[in-house]
């Protein structure tokens, strides 16, 4: 049954305790450590660092809303359908405000620069 263990979380099957310790906490620690690898000069890597992020993003997305009921505390399956729903409301507006204000993407140094 080990070739299940995404499946069964992204169809809800696990409950919200291991929704968030495994697949949310202990997913985003093992990606972030990847990250100190990345060679922040090196585009490629980036590019394919920050596509797999949102990837992760996307999948621990539907399966923390998933595992929401889950939960012995019908407050906290709430609170968590709650914050996912804002995360993906902030991932807009900044999804949007990078996309209308392209400035907000160069180095900070380049930001100050003119004052």
């Amino acid at each position: 049954m080990r070739h299940r263990w995404l499946a069964d979380a992204l169809s809800g099957k696990v409950s919200l305790s291991r929704a968030f310790w495994v697949y949310g906490l202990g997913i985003s620690i093992v990606y972030s450590l990847i990250g100190l690898l990345i060679d922040i000069q090196n585009p490629v890597e980036d590019t394919v660092y920050l596509l797999v992020g949102a990837a992760l993003g996307v999948l621990q997305t539907i399966v923390l809303w998933r595992c929401a009921d889950n939960s012995r505390s019908r407050v906290l399956g709430r609170l968590v359908r709650t914050v996912v729903v804002l995360g993906v409301i902030m991932v807009a507006v900044m999804a949007y405000m990078l996309l209308t204000n392209s400035e907000l993407l160069l180095p900070a140094k380049n930001l100050w620069s003119g004052l």
